[in-house]
């Protein structure tokens, strides 16, 4: 950090003589270099600094410290936006209007008292502009003991808005269940065909993919390994706190880099875990179960942290660009809502929410406004050391005569990983799991090494009530022959006379014919229902025979 000395160097001696005004310093020489030592070595005494420290309002106490958290220093962009421009001044101007008996905001304050500089560093190797505070002052402000006053909250939604607010369903434990389908997916390589994996909620499984790697519960090739098996065989309560603690301290899961609204480019990195923590501590501080705007809370995260993304940085530094058709460069401290209001947001609304530890809704009133609350949950899962429970997973697997599984929420989770993969899914919900069994599933659980014996013996072990005797003699019977029964959707072309399905089987849609269902009824095959209505066409036939030309 530049010292005191390097500044005052760097003024002309009229520039000099106001800072030693304001400190109440005659300067006995009209010497350039003479003044600047002799006002140095006047405002690193202890007395005097302490004076006129003391002296400052409360707001340059609580710039001067907020630089201080920052070991001294904050980019040049967020400094002023935080604190006030500074007016562009010659000599000239400076003796006309006297700002620093007239500073118009905080920054020029400090900057006409010598407190605060202005500097080119080297940050991650690139040369950044800086506001800093001189290396002499920068130990005593961060030892002094001086009171500044904490910035305001962000305001709690008032009575009447909070009684209205519309709140949308919160998400409790749902991650662990949603793990548990992600692990099984996975193992069976059928994800992408997944209903409940569908396309409206991609974002979402490739959000909780991309955590479940950075946690380490995926082997190189994206299947699950012992540690996914730990986490299924844990306790909710203690697989959830797990879950949000391992995240909060991870440092490869980047937030910034997996909100769908930017894109990331360029070699540029940075520690995810830094403003991650400082952004949950600052949540640490609000009260649970009230409701507050978003955008308050953002805003008051611009007002008072506005660098804790960044860490002072320059903001041209980093390559982030918006997402979509119309995408266009983020450059600059003026996109700072476009860049960290919306890391917030995504941190809050798309994490903790998703962990159970907050809950979003809008205000009736005000639709437009996205709200949130933090559950109970936040300080007992990530403020404590302290055991957290939830229901024990006790409930069993109701088992069909026909195959059918159906498995409330409390079903142990590693039973329904391990069941579900010799399934077909048919519903996959909050309130319950429904999975089939069939030739088909049971076939491709046999192809991934999985044995009918171990089948048996986990509805033995967690079904009620164990294995239905149809159910076992039709496990039975696939075993020793394999499909013996389908049920299929089919297109079935019936004609009023045989002789009509022999022309048919002479013209030149011959080949789109299947499976002979009686002497004048017949499968069409999918895809050929245009190819088939033109024939009958020409042979004088209409049809309400379903399907488009070609």
């Amino acid at each position: 950090m530049p010292d005191l000395k390097s500044l005052l160097a760097s003024y002309d001696l009229a520039f000099t003589r106001d800072i030693a005004e304001l400190w109440g310093v005659e300067l006995h020489t009209a010497e350039k270099r003479a003044a600047w030592l002799e006002l140095a070595n006047a405002m690193t005494s202890d007395p005097l600094f302490e004076e006129v420290i003391a002296s400052l309002p409360s707001t340059s106490l609580a710039a001067l410290y907020e630089l201080c958290n920052q070991n001294g220093k904050m980019a040049w962009q967020a400094f002023e936006h935080s604190f006030g421009e500074l007016r562009p001044m010659g000599p000239a101007r400076r003796k006309r209007e006297k700002p620093h008996r007239f500073p118009q905001n905080t920054a020029e304050r400090l900057w006409y008292m010598g407190l605060v500089g202005r500097a080119t560093l080297l940050e991650n190797q690139e040369l950044s502009e800086f506001a800093y505070i001189p290396e002499e002052f920068l130990g005593r402000l961060q030892n002094a003991e001086i009171t500044v006053p904490a910035g305001p909250a962000p305001r709690q939604l008032p009575a009447w808005a909070s009684a209205k607010v519309i709140a949308n369903p919160p998400r409790e434990d749902q991650i662990l269940d949603d793990l548990c389908t992600l692990f099984a997916a996975l193992r069976m390589d059928f994800t992408q065909n997944l209903p409940h994996l569908s396309a409206q909620n991609s974002g979402y499984w490739q959000l909780l993919l991309t955590l479940a790697k950075a946690l380490g519960l995926l082997d190189k090739k994206d299947q699950p390994n012992e540690d996914a098996r730990v986490l299924l065989e844990k306790p909710r309560g203690e697989a959830l706190k797990w879950t949000a603690h391992n995240w909060a301290q991870n440092p490869g899961f980047d937030e910034l880099c997996l909100m769908p609204q930017l894109r990331c480019e360029g070699n540029w990195q940075h520690s995810p875990i830094a403003p991650r923590l400082k952004v949950l501590d600052l949540l640490a501080k609000l009260p649970t179960e009230t409701w507050f705007k978003m955008e308050d809370f953002t805003d008051e995260i611009f007002r008072h942290q506005p660098d804790f993304l960044r860490g002072g940085t320059d903001y041209n530094t980093w390559i982030i660009s918006s997402a979509g058709p119309d995408a266009r460069l983020l450059h600059g401290f003026e996109h700072w809502q476009d860049v960290e209001g919306q890391y917030v947001r995504f941190l809050i609304a798309d994490l903790l929410v998703v962990f159970g530890l907050a809950q979003t809704g809008q205000v009736a009133e005000q639709p437009e406004s996205q709200t949130f609350r933090l559950t109970p949950w936040f300080g007992q899962v990530l403020g404590s050391e302290a055991p957290f429970e939830l229901p024990e997973e006790s409930q069993p697997v109701l088992v069909g005569s026909d195959g059918r599984l159906e498995m409330p929420p409390l079903v142990p989770r590693f039973a329904r990983y391990q069941l579900s993969r010799f399934t077909e899914w048919r519903r996959l919900g909050s309130d319950r799991f429904t999975y089939q069994l069939t030739p088909a599933s049971l076939q491709a659980a046999a192809e991934q090494g999985l044995e009918l014996k171990h089948l048996r013996s986990l509805l033995r072990k967690y079904g009620k009530p164990g294995i239905p005797p149809a159910l076992q003699k039709a496990l039975s019977r696939w075993e020793s022959h394999g499909r013996e029964a389908r049920i299929e959707p089919l297109l079935v072309l019936s004609l009023a006379e045989p002789e009509l399905l022999d022309q048919l089987r002479e013209s030149r849609a011959s080949g789109c014919l299947g499976e002979t269902l009686g002497a004048a009824a017949v499968v069409v095959k999918p895809g050929c229902e245009a190819r088939v209505r033109a024939a009958l066409g020409e042979m004088g036939i209409l049809t309400d025979l379903p399907g488009e030309d070609e």
